[in-house]
This record gives structure tokens, C-alpha cells and sequence, in this order.
């Protein structure tokens, strides 16, 4: 199976019969043609130093990069985030070497776990899981990745979903399309992919795209965003946000021949200037 075409083809299922979503291309034409002439907005420069180290980092971060709040955005004990998740994660794996004893990967994935579990972060059963899956052979999965860095992305893709379930589970896949995007960020990897590959489909991306007017929800979608009803994880609605996000990024990929983790990269960037409320599912796939 193509994986990356298989995303593609089930976001245009939902979308195809859209009900709750839609996607107005003659505005993302519009959006595009201003993107292209603004100043870009760039991640933070990071000393990746060494680089195995830096893959394993990524790779342990992003398999537990999801949902941060319990039922509100605004609830979130001990101020749970990506950042503070990447801070505890490069606290655990501080000393960390790939040649066994006290800072071995099992030893600090234990204390990983061990200061999640200190600030209550949600879904902590799930992250628990997902990190257990890396004990086997997330560091043989990392040298695969390296060797294999210039050209075979789509084998890369295949053998991190059969191997590590907890990627497989998301039926868009964001996680795992966020694993490559990053690694493009840091070290420039697998360029000519990125412009094949779907958006990682989150929050903050669908309420960009809807303050630039690309996308569109209904009136009982709308009032359940603002009012911060759950949208239940795998609803119809829930899907179709996410389906439209992929195919809305992926025109503006076309319009502005920009890769995936720069027209990611713009929108997401630019969340903090923008008070709408994005959509709140509890889900560990984003």
C-alpha cells in the first residue's frame, strides 16, 4: 500500500460528501497568491548537535505529541504543551548514550515516564503505550532513518507504521508525517518528499485555514467549536476538519510551490495572532 496516496484518497472521501465542512479553493487562491509575496516566519535555528541523538529525541517526542488539555483548552494542570513536553523529554535523555548501562534508552524512557506522570499530563495511559513501543527497536528504526535519509521516505513510512502500531493508529497519519517534517526542518532531509507528502492535520492548522476563509464549517460545527463542545474523536465532523485540512494544504502546495513543512510551518507559526477557538477532540492522534 502507498500510504501518502491512501491519505490523499480517504480526505477526499469525506470531503467528496462533505457535511459539516468545505473547502473554498477560490479564496485559497487568493490566500496563496498573498503568502507568496509576505516575509516567512521560520522555527527557531536549533543546534541539532549530534545527529543520532537528535533523531531519537525527535522520534520520542513526536510519538507523544498529542492532546495537552483536559476537555478545554484552558485546563491543563502543571501548564502541559508540546514545549513542555520537548523540555521533559531533553531533561529525561540528558545523559543518554546508545551503548547500554545507566543512561541507557530504556533507563531514561523510565524516567521519561516518571516525570510525565509527575505533571499529570493527559492521555498518560496512551503516552505510556506509545513510548513502550520505542523500547524495541526505535533505535534501530533511528539508524534505518539516517542511512536511508536521501531517498526512501515512502519505505521509512512503511516500516514506522509496521513497526510502532501507535503511528498506524490515525487514519490521516499526522504524527508520522510530522516525524519526516521535522527532520526536513533540522537537517533538510528528503526534500523532493515534502511536496508529496499530506499536512500532519492537528488543531491549529483547521482554525488558520478557517480565519483565512479556506475553509468553511457549518452553522451546528461553528456554535460547537465556539461554545468548546468536544467533537468527538472519529465523528464525521472531526474527520472531515481534518480531511479538508490535507486537501486545502495540499492545493496550496500546487498554488504556491512551497513544501508541506513550509505551508505547515506558515499557518502554524502565525496561530498565537488569531483568538479563534480551534476544535477540541481528545485524541492521541494529534
Amino acid at each position: 500500500m502507498n500510504l501518502i496516496e491512501n491519505v490523499f484518497e480517504t480526505a477526499k472521501k469525506f470531503i467528496d460528501n462533505s457535511v459539516y465542512v468545505d473547502i473554498n479553493y477560490d479564496q485559497l487562491k487568493v490566500i496563496a497568491k498573498k503568502i507568496t509575496t509576505e516575509k516567512s516566519l521560520e522555527f527557531p535555528k536549533e543546534n541539532v548537535g549530534n545527529e543520532f541523538k537528535t533523531c531519537v529525541l525527535e522520534l520520542i517526542g513526536d510519538s507523544i505529541n498529542y492532546c495537552y488539555w483536559y476537555g478545554s483548552g484552558y485546563i491543563r494542570p502543571a501548564n502541559a504543551s508540546s514545549t513542555k513536553m520537548f523540555e521533559l523529554v531533553k531533561s529525561a535523555f540528558k545523559e543518554y548514550n546508545n551503548n547500554g548501562g545507566m543512561h541507557s534508552f530504556d533507563r531514561c524512557l523510565d524516567t521519561l515516564i516518571k516525570l510525565l506522570s509527575m505533571e499529570r499530563f493527559p492521555l498518560l495511559e496512551d503516552r505510556v503505550r506509545h513510548l513502550n513501543e520505542l523500547r524495541l527497536n526505535g533505535q534501530e528504526f533511528i539508524k534505518t532513518v539516517i542511512e536511508y535519509k536521501n531517498d526512501k521516505l515512502d519505505f521509512l513510512l512503511n516500516s514506522m507504521v509496521q513497526i510502532f502500531p501507535g503511528y498506524a493508529s490515525d487514519i490521516f497519519l499526522k504524527r508520522a508525517f510530522l516525524f519526516f517534517c521535522q527532520l526536513n526542518r533540522k537537517f533538510g532531509w528528503f526534500e523532493k518528499d515534502m511536496y508529496k507528502i499530506p499536512v500532519p492535520a492537528d488543531y491549529q492548522l483547521p482554525k488558520m485555514l478557517q480565519y483565512y476563509g479556506i475553509l468553511d464549517y457549518d452553522e451546528e460545527l461553528q456554535d460547537a467549536i465556539e461554545s468548546e463542545q468536544q467533537i468527538q474523536k472519529g465523528s464525521i465532523a472531526e474527520c472531515e476538519i481534518r480531511a479538508a485540512t490535507i486537501l486545502a494544504c495540499q492545493q496550496l502546495c500546487y498554488e504556491t510551490k512551497w513544501t508541506t513543512p513550509q505551508i505547515d510551518g506558515y499557518f502554524w507559526l502565525r496561530r498565537k495572532e488569531v483568538e479563534t477557538p480551534f476544535h477540541l477532540t481528545i485524541t492521541s492522534d494529534y
